[in-house]
C-alpha cells in the first residue's frame, strides 16, 4: 500500500488541480493555450512580478547576473513544494494550501526568498547563486519564523490582485504563442515553396538534357 505522505501528497495534487480550475491558472488553461502546464507558465511570470514588487533589491540583484527564478520555482508551484521543504514545513504548507488555496504558495514562495534574501545578496556571481538555489529551501528550519514572514511581512497580498496579474499574464502568454504559430506557418509555408521548386529544377534539367541527346 502507499504510505500516509504518498495518499496525502496525491490528496494535495488533487485539490491544487481543482483550485486551480476554480482561482483562473488552472491547467484547463492549457487545453486553450499551451499544454496542461500553461497554467503553472501564467503562475511563474505572476511570481516574477511579486517578486519585484515584494523583493526588489533581491530581484534587481538576480537580473544583473541573469538569473532565471522560473528554473528553481517551476517545480515548487507544480509539486506543491513536495521535494523542497523539510517535512514538518511541507506539511504546514499544505495544510494552509488546503485551507486557503493557491494564493499560499505564492506566499511561502515569496517568503522563502525574504528568509533567504541576505544570503543570496553576498553571491556575485550567477553559477553560485543557481547551485545555492538548488538546496537552499533545505536550509529553512524555523517554521514559524518563515510562516510570519509568509502572512505578516508580505502583506498586504489580495487575491484579487492575483486574479488580474493571471489575467494579464495569460492575455500575454496567448499573444506570444500565437505569433509563434504564425511564424512556424510562415517557414512551414517557406519550406514546403522551396521542396516544390527544386524538384521541378531538377525536372527541366532533364528533359533539357534528353532533348539535347535526341
Amino acid at each position: 500500500g502507499r504510505t500516509f505522505p504518498e495518499q496525502l501528497q496525491d490528496s494535495v495534487w488533487t485539490d491544487w488541480v481543482g483550485r486551480l480550475g476554480r482561482e483562473g491558472g488552472s491547467p484547463s488553461l492549457g487545453l486553450q493555450v499551451t499544454g496542461p502546464l500553461a497554467g503553472f507558465q501564467v503562475d511563474q511570470r505572476v511570481l516574477q512580478d511579486l517578486l519585484s514588487e515584494k523583493l526588489p533589491r533581491l530581484m534587481a540583484h538576480l537580473g544583473q547576473h541573469h538569473v532565471d527564478l522560473s528554473l528553481i520555482t517551476f517545480n515548487w508551484f507544480l509539486v506543491v513544494f513536495a521535494d523542497s521543504l523539510i517535512s514538518n514545513i511541507l506539511l504546514q504548507v499544505w495544510d494552509a494550501f488546503l485551507y486557503e488555496g493557491t494564493k499560499v504558495l505564492f506566499r511561502y514562495a515569496l517568503a522563502i526568498f525574504k528568509y533567504n534574501e541576505k544570503e543570496i545578496l553576498r553571491l556575485q556571481n550567477g553559477l553560485e547563486i543557481y547551485q545555492y538555489l538548488r538546496f537552499f529551501t533545505k536550509t529553512i528550519s524555523n517554521s514559524r519564523k518563515l510562516m510570519n514572514i509568509a502572512f505578516n511581512d508580505m502583506n498586504p497580498f489580495r487575491m484579487k490582485q492575483l486574479r488580474q496579474l493571471r489575467i494579464i499574464h495569460r492575455e500575454r502568454l496567448e499573444a506570444e504563442l500565437q505569433e509563434l504559430e504564425q511564424l512556424k506557418a510562415e517557414y512551414l509555408e517557406r519550406r514546403t515553396s522551396q521542396g516544390r521548386a527544386v524538384p521541378e529544377a531538377c525536372a527541366s534539367e532533364d528533359e533539357g538534357e534528353g532533348e539535347g541527346e535526341a
